[in-house]
């Protein structure tokens, strides 16, 4: 009987897998490529968002569109034909302060977001291995999360869309084409772990009476 009841518990799997793995995973590359990252920069073969010798550095329109009349370029399409193009791409090969300044701050948003989302469910997994997941830790670090990626799909875009702007006034004259949308995918999930993060409250709320009673 004593077997059995050791091979049935060899065959429960971890509930946090294979999240942990790939979080953990996750998290070296980040290391490794940021660490890897100032290494090259400092020895000026690489560049860390628009910094570093070879720094190349180019600001991109998500889409445009225009009608017969006023097609790009020297494209002629026929009448009732509209105009459509995946964006235009505007680059500096030798980038001066202020673009380097307008590059960072564009790129910036998602290189917080990638470490921040890594790092904390990092946490609250290496907290979830040690106490369980019905623990007030895991529900604050739940809610920390959500409350991030609901403001992050507004404050993201924001911030990006008007780097993007700048960036572009310094490489040409025409305006360039306002697209601003809030992240939806982080939205819904941030909304969703707001919840998780209620349920593993009463949860933990639930088994520390339990613990009491007993």
């Amino acid at each position: 009987m004593e077997g059995v009841a050791k091979q049935k518990a060899a065959k429960v799997r971890n509930p946090l897998e294979p999240l942990a793995t790939f979080n953990w995973m996750v998290l070296c590359l980040l290391v490794i490529g940021f660490a890897g990252g100032v290494i090259l920069t400092l020895f000026g073969s690489g560049s860390i968002l628009g910094w570093g010798h070879s720094a190349y550095i180019c600001v991109s329109t998500q889409g445009m569109s225009a009608n017969t009349a006023g097609g790009p370029f020297d494209l002629h399409p026929h009448s009732g034909v509209g105009v459509g193009s995946t964006g235009l791409r505007l680059c500096a090969d030798k980038p001066s302060a202020g673009q380097r300044w307008w590059y960072t701050l564009e790129n910036l948003p998602g290189t917080v977001t990638a470490i921040v989302v890594v790092l904390i469910t990092f946490l609250a997994l290496r907290l979830a291995q040690r106490h369980g997941l019905y623990t007030p830790g895991i529900a604050s670090r739940l809610r920390l999360l959500g409350w991030f990626l609901v403001a992050d799909s507004v404050l993201r875009p924001t911030i990006e869309v008007y780097a993007s702007h700048k960036l572009w006034a310094t490489m040409a004259d025409a305006s360039m084409p306002t697209q601003w949308d809030p992240v939806w995918p982080f939205l819904f999930a941030g909304l969703a772990l707001l919840s998780l993060a209620r349920i593993m409250r009463v949860g933990s709320a639930m088994r520390e009476d339990l613990e009491g009673v007993v």
